[in-house]
């Protein structure tokens, strides 16, 4: 036999004949469904790398902004112009407050935050009474976002406005798929290399800076390929 595996936990650890191959170990293969939801998370976290960070204003409803930061956040589609957010429950099993207020007022703005903002992304995720602001704890200030309903972080340069398209409970009802409409984006005029229209905008992803996130306490910027190192293949 050329592979005597063995299980323990859910973990996977296959040995090679090294006798019959004449190779050193492969490696391991870990089976997800024998994990528990914190071990998923762990591998999950330091797999799917870089992730970018939304950075989340929604609307209290009484007269005050949660903010909070998710990185599992991707675009979805172009038509219609959808995005997602996974989001969470607090630990007493109660949705936490971006689920609840984007399910009650349909509403929120999205930042992506930049590399400087690294300490305030991190302060912004801990957890607070229900319904008190982080933009207090954060030191941050909003703005008008102009025709939106709701304000954009001072000094971020890039937000959008979305509505929420449909929330889908996940699992056991602790963790929620928003997708969100995008309605209206706000660019810095700093970031625009060309800007001839709206539909044409060109950006400078340098000067965009975003922080992305990695495994554990992990965050990471970007670094630009040279332009001459990216060849299509089978050229």
């Amino acid at each position: 036999m050329l592979f005597k595996p063995l299980a323990l936990r859910g973990v996977f650890f296959v040995f090679p004949n090294l006798k019959e191959s004449g190779q050193p170990p492969y490696g391991m293969i870990t089976d997800f469904t024998t994990l528990e939801p914190s071990a998923i998370y762990r591998l999950m976290t330091q797999i799917i790398i870089p992730r970018p960070i939304a950075w989340v204003l929604s609307d209290h409803g009484n007269g005050t902004w949660n903010l909070a930061p998710f990185s599992y956040f991707s675009a979805v589609s172009s038509q219609p112009p959808l995005l997602s957010l996974s989001v969470g429950s607090r630990k007493d099993g109660s949705p936490k407050d971006t689920w609840t207020n984007i399910e009650e007022r349909s509403h929120f703005v999205l930042h992506i935050p930049q590399v400087k903002d690294v300490a305030k992304v991190l302060r912004s995720a801990e957890s607070l009474a229900p319904g008190q602001s982080e933009l207090e704890t954060c030191d941050l200030e909003v703005v008008p976002f102009d025709g939106a309903p709701l304000p954009r972080l001072k000094g971020l340069p890039l937000a959008l406005y979305c509505e929420k398209e449909v929330i889908h409970p996940m699992g056991l009802g602790k963790q929620a798929l928003i997708l969100g409409r995008i309605l209206k984006l706000y660019v810095d005029q700093s970031l625009i290399q060309e800007p001839q229209n709206s539909s044409s905008m060109q950006l400078d992803p340098t000067l965009i800076n975003p922080l992305a996130r990695l495994g554990s306490d992990a965050f990471a910027s970007i670094n630009l390929l040279p332009k001459e190192d990216v060849v299509p293949f089978g050229a």
